[in-house]
């Protein structure tokens, strides 16, 4: 039996479908085009590479966007190596477009070299082994596994050291404190006291969050998705308190940091504190801070750990770069140690009535007149309210 065509159906989709068998393996899928024509140009292609693989082997056969489909479906990345691989939407530059249907057993470094001097001109070297030579090699590595290609071979890795060494003393921690929104103040301590990554920040809901125990669990990490357990701070569990109360004692699914409308944060491919990037750059600009992204933070968190002679083990597990003893199965168990540890950070300036705090800071503009009216600054006006 060969492939056919299978015309649309009214009412569930408005796509061809391919059906058949071809060497005992029977197929059904979609072609994902509503064209008879494009249909019938992709049921032959689909079929030439069927009977391909049937005769030379799937080595000879598999294509780089076949291997990176399956490399995302099995695998899962997450953060910039899915969007390295698949893009952030279906402009932006991937892998996927860059090799589009190249054997995988034909990728080598002078196509990888092409693809350097093309798309990456100019560009950092970390830049190019994060988001080309990692993903890329992860991809075929995994084509390898499924007999697709043979072991690949290392591409050119120059060395490079790009880590940056920045991080903020108590007093430029405080400053950023005093001059951010009320809605973000809260995450900035959080960020302070825990050195967690931010996204380990906004993915993380109520129900992760044990008061009684001054416990907490990162359930989203950035390694295979491993659940991580961490202390509170003693600041932390007054300041997360007076949060769950001012949401109204939510339920227990709801992330805990939200913005300024209420709503969760949203992925902004996880790119310099993208979520945040604005309230970041104003609270920066006011407190009169250069320099300073939201991942500093964790180093920030790191560099007063060693200040205060943290213990060094303790320090590694709480901030996701070693695993604990007893590992991610047991993260929702609390660790002693590790609060008692955590408590030797000193409380950072945290102003409790946010809301009239940061109204006080608006600078008052003198009165205007708009179509006759005359209109109150804003800053009367936010006090009237208050």
């Amino acid at each position: 039996m060969s492939l056919k065509l299978v015309p649309p159906r009214e009412g569930r989709s408005r796509h061809w479908r391919i059906r058949g068998t071809i060497k005992g393996q029977y197929i059904d899928e979609s072609t994902g085009v509503s064209s008879q024509v494009r249909a019938e140009e992709i049921r032959i292609k689909r079929k030439n590479e069927l009977l391909d693989r049937s005769i030379f082997g799937a080595k000879a056969t598999t294509t780089f966007v076949e291997a990176a489909l399956s490399y995302l479906e099995s695998r899962q990345p997450r953060g910039m190596q899915r969007y390295c691989i698949a893009g952030w939407n279906e402009n932006s530059p991937c892998l996927i477009k860059d090799f589009g249907d190249t054997l995988v057993n034909r990728i080598d470094q002078t196509m990888v070299n092409k693809i350097i001097r093309t798309r990456f001109a100019g560009r950092k070297t970390g830049t190019i082994v994060r988001n080309l030579l990692t993903p890329l090699t992860a991809v075929l590595r995994h084509a390898a596994e499924q007999g697709w290609c043979d072991t690949p071979k290392p591409f050119s890795r120059p060395k490079f050291n790009d880590k940056r060494n920045r991080w903020a003393d108590y007093d430029e921690a405080d400053r950023l404190l005093q001059h951010a929104a009320p809605h973000l103040r809260q995450l900035i301590l959080f960020l302070l006291h825990t050195g967690c990554r931010m996204a380990e920040a906004i993915d993380l809901n109520w129900e992760d969050i044990y008061f009684e125990e001054r416990w907490l669990v990162f359930r989203k990490t950035k390694y295979n998705a491993e659940p991580r357990g961490a202390p509170l701070h003693r600041q932390l569990v007054e300041v997360l308190r007076q949060l769950y109360e001012a949401h109204g004692n939510p339920q227990t699914d709801t992330p805990v940091f939200l913005t300024d409308r209420g709503l969760p944060y949203t992925d902004r491919e996880r790119e310099e504190g993208g979520q945040i990037k604005t309230g970041w750059q104003g609270a920066c600009r006011r407190a009169g801070i250069a320099n300073l992204r939201p991942h500093d933070l964790r180093h920030t968190f790191g560099t007063w750990g060693l200040m205060l002679r943290v213990d060094e083990r303790i320090q590694k597990e709480i901030m996701g770069h070693a695993r604990t003893d007893m590992g991610s199965r047991y993260a929702h168990v609390p660790n002693p140690e590790a609060i008692a540890e955590i408590d030797r950070s000193p409380f950072r300036w945290f102003e409790q009535e946010a809301a009239k705090q940061w109204r006080s800071k608006l600078q008052p503009r003198t009165k205007r007149r708009t179509r006759g009216k005359t209109v109150e600054p804003v800053s009367n006006a936010l006090a009237a309210v208050s």
